[in-house]
């Protein structure tokens, strides 16, 4: 029995080190949040299709807004402290930022921050996620006097 709980446990360490090396989130804005940023940026895009800038699996999103902090991320995740830190690499999720995670089968499969200037996500989420089959979000744009619109990303 003890050999079974050392291979599951091995497994999951496993499983937390592939997630970590697929994850942007401990280097700034992740290459999910970039794409978001150019089909946006983008005068002619009405929709965004967030599948399509994805190149693993999942099949729901979650996310986590600024000054969420990496135990609240790992607790939802089910990391426990030995392991957080490599797969979640902030204290807290940045101002300006929301951490993007993306599970399959109920396992992180992707993690990242995402810039809010890339587009902010307008909708509610509930702990079960956002799925994949509803993951076509309409473009909208509001001009600020900055010069730059703030760009919504929500159901179509």
């Amino acid at each position: 029995m003890r050999r079974r709980a050392q291979m599951k446990v091995a497994a999951l360490l496993l499983l937390a080190l592939a997630a970590a090396a697929c994850s942007e989130f401990g280097g700034g804005t992740g290459p999910i949040s970039r794409k978001i940023g150019e089909v946006v940026r983008d005068p002619a895009a009405q929709e965004l299709d967030l599948a399509r800038l994805t190149s693993f699996g999942w099949d729901r999103f979650y996310f986590f807004p600024a000054e969420t902090s990496r135990e609240q991320i790992c607790a939802f995740i089910g990391a426990g402290r030995k392991h957080c830190g490599r797969i979640i690499r902030y204290p807290v999720v940045p101002a300006g930022s929301v951490a993007l995670l993306f599970g399959l089968d109920g396992q992180l499969t992707h993690a990242e921050l995402h810039a809010l200037e890339n587009g902010r996500f307008d909708l509610q989420l509930s702990p079960e996620g956002h799925p994949r089959s509803a993951s076509v979000f309409k473009i909208r744009r509001i001009p600020s006097s900055s010069g730059r619109d703030t760009v919504w990303l929500g159901p179509r």
